[in-house]
């Protein structure tokens, strides 16, 4: 069974450094405009992932159609597939969390990998 947990921006923080595989999904609604990713960390790797389908999949009550981390994975690999997807640094996710512990409306849904 797929391991799902809400979490805040500083707990994101402190569990990327001990983590080897995992999917964070997060939103927050800003005065301008919505900020919302799919960050894929694999190892000491990080990937932003364009999929607004798997997104709404994901924060929303159809999470729960991903039974296996394998079925989420799949769905991840799926992106990769289709280059659908950016690496990017942990300085740049470390900046954005610090960022966006700032801000009250943040929801991040991390789904654990690792098995």
């Amino acid at each position: 069974m797929l391991h799902r947990e809400i979490l805040s921006p500083k707990e994101v923080l402190d569990k990327i450094p001990n983590l080897d595989e995992g999917v964070f999904a997060i939103r927050c609604e800003m005065p301008l405009k919505t900020y919302q990713v799919i960050l894929y960390k694999y190892q000491e790797d990080f990937f932003s992932i364009e999929n607004p389908a798997l997104l709404s999949a994901l924060l929303g009550k159809n999470a729960a159609d991903f039974g296996s981390s394998d079925q989420l994975l799949d769905k991840i690999e799926v992106c990769f597939e289709d280059n659908h997807y950016e690496p990017t640094t942990k300085e740049w996710v470390t900046l954005d969390l610090n960022t966006l512990k700032l801000i009250n409306n943040v929801e991040v849904q991390f789904f654990d990998l690792e098995e």
